[in-house]
C-alpha cells in the first residue's frame, strides 16, 4: 500500500522541481533571447493576444514587433511573463499528417492500395491540421523563460 503511494508523490514532486526550475526570474535570460523568436508576452497591466517576434530587450524594457501593429515597447515593470512559442502550424501539420498516414494503410481505400490510401489520407489530413494549428496557435505557448519575481 505504502509503495502504491510513493510513486505518484514522486512524480508530483518531480514535476514541480522542474516547473520551478523552467521559469526564471532573471532578466538576462530575455535579453539572451535571439532577435527574430517569437514569443507570448504577459503583461501585468493591459493585454497582449497571440505573439510577437522579439527584437531585442535592455535592462528597461522589451521591445517586440506584431504583425498588424508594428514595433512595440513594453516596460520592464509591466512584464508580468515571457515564454517561447511552439509553432502550431507545423506541429498542426505533422500530427493530421501522421495520422492520416497512418489511418490510410491501416484501413486502404479500394484502387489505391495500402501506399495510395496512406499517401492521400496524410495530405488531406495534414491541410486539416494545419488549419487547426494555425487557429490554436495563439492560445498555446511553450516554456516560460521569464517571470516576473
Amino acid at each position: 500500500m505504502k509503495r502504491s503511494r510513493i510513486l505518484p508523490l514522486s512524480l508530483a514532486l518531480i514535476l514541480l522541481v522542474s516547473s520551478a526550475t523552467a521559469q526564471s526570474a532573471d532578466w538576462q535570460a530575455v535579453k539572451n533571447i535571439p532577435p527574430g523568436t517569437k514569443i507570448k508576452l504577459t503583461l501585468k497591466h493591459g493585454r497582449t493576444f497571440g505573439h510577437c517576434e522579439f527584437e531585442g530587450a535592455t535592462d528597461d524594457a522589451l521591445d517586440c514587433y506584431l504583425p498588424h501593429l508594428g514595433l512595440r515597447s513594453y516596460p520592464r515593470e509591466n512584464v508580468r511573463a515571457v515564454s517561447l512559442v511552439h509553432n502550431g502550424v507545423k506541429i498542426g501539420l505533422a500530427v493530421g499528417a501522421g495520422l492520416g498516414a497512418v489511418s490510410g494503410a491501416v484501413k486502404p481505400q479500394p484502387g489505391l492500395g495500402r501506399g495510395g490510401s496512406a499517401l492521400v489520407s496524410g495530405v488531406l489530413l495534414g491541410v486539416v491540421g494545419t488549419a487547426f494549428g494555425a487557429v490554436l496557435n495563439p492560445f498555446f505557448h511553450g516554456k516560460t523563460i521569464y517571470r516576473s519575481p
